[in-house]
C-alpha cells in the first residue's frame, strides 16, 4: 500500500463485492471475520476451514482445473521453466519455457504461479 496507495483503495473498497462473489460463484463460506497475528482489527474472511488462503487458493485451483478439462480457454503446464517472454509493442503476449528438456511457446494471456501458500 506504501508504494501504490492507489492499488491500496481499489483493494479495499471492492473487497466486500470480491468477498461476495468468492462466496457465490466457488459456494466457499468465508461468513467469519477473523482477527489474525499483527492486525489490528479484525478483517480476515473465513469460514469454518482453519486456512482460508489455502481454502480459497483451492477453490479457484479446481475451477481453473475444469476450464481448462473441458475448454481451449485455459491451460495449466507445470514443472516448467520460462526464460523469455514474448513482447509486443512493450505488452507481454506470451512465453517460452522449457519442459522435459524441450522448449515450448504459448501465447495470449500467461499466469505465472509458483512457491507455496503463504
Amino acid at each position: 500500500g506504501a508504494k501504490k496507495p492507489e492499488l491500496a483503495k481499489l483493494l479495499c473498497s471492492n473487497s466486500a463485492a470480491d468477498v461476495d462473489w468468492l462466496m457465490d460463484k466457488f459456494n466457499l463460506d468465508l461468513s467469519l471475520v477473523a482477527r489474525l497475528g499483527g492486525h489490528s482489527q479484525p478483517r480476515t474472511h473465513r469460514g469454518k476451514e482453519r486456512f482460508p488462503g489455502m481454502t480459497i487458493t483451492y477453490a479457484l485451483i479446481q475451477m481453473l482445473e475444469k476450464v481448462a478439462e473441458k475448454t481451449d480457454l485455459a491451460r495449466i503446464i507445470t514443472k516448467a521453466k520460462v526464460f523469455k517472454l514474448v513482447t509486443e509493442g512493450g505488452a507481454v503476449v506470451g512465453c517460452v519455457y522449457e519442459k522435459g528438456g524441450q522448449n515450448f511457446q504459448e501465447f495470449g494471456p500467461v499466469i505465472f504461479a509458483t512457491g507455496g501458500f503463504g
